[in-house]
């Protein structure tokens, strides 16, 4: 699952350039007399705005019929080139990475303004002396430290220069965003770019499953795909008009979001989401593995259910702390890890499940379970075991975005989880208060 405060972990961040040179660059580009970005009213103007993913190149054609009916075009990295292939000249020019070698990106005198960041190397800066330059401020940890308290705006929206690109067309007042280039994935020829880029041929690779679609994306692609579904959903609540042009993961991504998804029952949502390795890089039953064992303290001689195990690697850390038997139960017959060879039942949990031990796990499963189907569920597993610990989300998903359903159906209260385990002993009671992504614990008791 990824949820903002797991997608670091997930999908790292990594920065690409020293914090002392990143806040060196700001400090030089504060210092220059130039304007800096600022908020505009919403108007009618449209942007387009042109990535480097490999689909830009074949629809070059439509980005000059943008630029005829006289829309914005918001050049970003290395697409200028591209542009001039069909004679387009870019509105503005956008760049954001603070590396030194990205002044190869700029063309003087081939756009019309330039929109720089400010934690840009200050060669981008004085090879674009003399020309129409906008200081732009990223939302960097720490920036507000080197602007003082001059009127500007912070643009935030995602890690990369193309997500960024839409919060500054926000930010002028555009309201109708074009996006081409935007693939996030690899072409079936395997090229990043739609131009020679050698700075990121080494990034590993890995599958991503969209609507039954394996896309082969970087890390940083994988994580700009998943950033844009939080930045297009708080444009979209802005009354920000998004159209996705092109092929790749992102553009999948954005046709799942406003398109109606196919029905499909629990199991087959989790089958297809256990398909995605990006649902499996985090398991949130192997960081509370030890958290269970200091509050339900068991025996050698007990036997543990995981009920809803996923991977399975929560169990497998419980079996190595504890030493126990450890039973995994899942319905979603893909869901575990390969190599995991702990005893493993396929089974719904809305139905009698069959089994027995003594002490229960459920982690980050009982938010899945549609409302109704709650107390039967709770009383299912109590049937199976004397105890169990459940540690229970009450933030949303964003993961189930990639199939277009939604995956944490009971989002609620701490209270009301408590109210609905009222017949049980409560052993245990926390609530993660304050935290961006609470969690509810709880560990019960069969009534003696």
């Amino acid at each position: 699952m990824i949820v903002p405060s797991n997608l670091d972990d997930t999908i790292p961040i990594v920065c690409n350039t020293e914090d002392h040179e990143i806040f060196g660059n700001i400090t030089a580009a504060v210092a220059r007399d130039l304007p800096w970005l600022q908020l505009s009213e919403p108007h009618d103007g449209v942007a387009v705005i042109v990535g480097g993913g490999p689909s830009m190149k074949p629809l070059l054609p439509m980005i000059a019929a943008h630029k005829g009916a006289g829309q914005a075009i918001f050049a970003v990295n290395g697409t200028i080139p591209s542009l001039a292939s069909v004679d387009v000249t870019p509105d503005y020019f956008v760049l954001l990475d603070a590396r030194a070698h990205n002044q190869g990106f700029v063309h003087p005198n081939k756009a019309t303004k330039y929109l720089i960041a400010s934690q840009c190397s200050t060669g981008v800066f004085e090879a674009l002396e003399g020309h129409d330059v906008t200081l732009w401020h990223p939302a960097y940890p720490g920036i507000q430290d080197y602007i003082g308290d001059r009127l500007c705006a912070l643009i935030g929206g995602g890690t990369t220069v193309g997500l960024q690109a839409m919060s500054i067309a926000f930010c002028m007042g555009y309201r109708h965003i074009h996006l081409y280039g935007f693939d996030s994935s690899y072409s079936l020829a395997g090229e990043g770019h739609a131009y020679a880029q050698t700075a990121n041929a080494e990034d590993p690779r890995e599958g991503y499953w969209v609507s039954g679609k394996e896309y082969i994306a970087a890390p940083w692609m994988a994580r700009q795909a998943m950033e844009f579904q939080t930045a297009a959903q708080q444009l979209a609540e802005e009354d920000t008009i998004i159209q996705v042009h092109g092929h790749g993961l992102l553009p999948a991504i954005a046709k799942a979001m406003s398109e109606p998804p196919p029905p499909m029952s629990e199991v087959q949502k989790y089958e297809a989401m256990w398909k995605t390795p990006l649902y499996r890089e985090v398991a949130p039953g192997e960081s509370f593995a030890e958290h269970f064992v200091q509050i339900a303290d068991p025996k050698l001689t007990d036997v543990i259910v995981d009920f809803g195990c996923g991977t399975g690697r929560g169990g497998k850390k419980i079996a190595e702390l504890t030493r126990c038997e450890v039973q995994l139960v899942d319905f979603a017959d893909n869901c575990r890890d390969e190599g995991n060879d702990l005893p493993f039942t396929v089974a719904d949990l809305t139905k009698p499940i069959g089994i027995s031990g003594n002490i229960g796990y459920c982690t980050d499963v009982m938010e899945h379970i549609p409302p109704e189907d709650v107390p039967d569920v709770i009383r299912n597993i109590m049937d199976c075991v004397d105890s169990c610990y459940f540690k229970i989300a009450l933030f949303d998903d964003s993961m189930g975005k990639l199939i277009g359903h939604p995956l944490h159906l009971s989002v609620f209260p701490s209270e009301w989880w408590q109210s609905k385990f009222s017949e049980y002993d409560i052993k245990y009671q926390h609530t993660d208060h304050g935290d961006a992504c609470p969690y509810a614990t709880l560990y019960v008791q069969n009534p003696k």
